[in-house]
């Protein structure tokens, strides 16, 4: 059966996930990748492959590692001008956040009633302080996709989540405001990047992510809209650059 949609992909994940053995799950999935028709299909039944059914996080980033040293020089140049991504000091961190919304993608596609209640930052979040919890959380989500069991282990997800829920800081508004006017601005650049890129909700995250980068970012909104402008080019180039590489991995 071909897989062409998100829907057909969970679908085969829930038998995938049925079998015994962990082996036998990757060597299926591999099979199922290989008759994904979209790419959308594709990434997200490769996402679950390296997030849930191989090393989590680490073989998420093993595998966007991977997919970063592929790109050629000339493409590197054109994306992200002056970056060494052998030495580059946030193309990692960048990259790693990334890799968290990955898993938060995964996580609500398997119980939409989390992001009801919850924005993507959060979830990102939690999951970077439960991940054994999430992946066996999902695990059982994708095998009781469909069935009256579903929902009863939703609820439980969403209260573990409800119990780690960080306070929305006075300053997650003012940070929201500055990525959807500066990433406005970049997007009307001339460039080719990928679609999240120009997302301000990306930026958001990312920055949201981590108290340190939105630390940053909360300083420069009191200085000159040049430095802001700066510093979301060179969070928007990375961002390009590490899509731009797994997009090209997963076709």
């Amino acid at each position: 059966m071909y897989i062409r949609t998100r829907d057909d992909a969970m679908d085969a994940l829930g038998a995938i996930l049925e079998l015994p053995e962990r082996r036998s799950q990757i060597v299926q999935s591999t099979v199922k990748v290989a008759l994904c028709m979209t790419p959308e299909a594709r990434s997200f039944m490769l996402d679950v492959q390296a997030g849930i059914l191989s090393g989590g996080l680490d073989a998420l980033r093993e595998r966007r590692q991977a997919a970063v040293k592929k790109l050629t020089d000339t493409t590197i140049r054109r994306k992200a001008p002056g970056i060494d991504i052998k030495t580059d000091p946030l193309l990692e961190p960048i990259g790693q956040a990334l890799d968290l919304l990955k898993m938060v993608d995964i996580l609500i596609s398997t119980f939409p009633g989390v992001a009801a209640r919850h924005p993507k930052w959060e979830l990102a979040r939690f999951i970077h302080e439960n991940v054994s919890y999430v992946r066996e959380a999902i695990e059982a989500g994708l095998r009781r996709r469909g069935k009256p069991e579903h929902a009863p282990l939703e609820k439980k997800v969403l209260a573990k989540v409800e119990e780690a829920k960080p306070w929305w800081p006075e300053w997650a508004q003012p940070l929201k405001e500055a990525c959807a006017h500066y990433v406005r601005l970049l997007s009307k650049e001339p460039g080719d990047v990928q679609p999240q890129s120009n997302d301000p909700d990306v930026s958001f995250y990312i920055i949201t992510m981590s108290d340190e980068r939105a630390q940053e970012v909360l300083h420069l909104l009191v200085g000159t809209a040049d430095k802001v402008l700066a510093y979301f080019r060179a969070l928007r180039a990375r961002i390009d650059l590490v899509l731009t590489a797994q997009a090209r991995a997963d076709s």
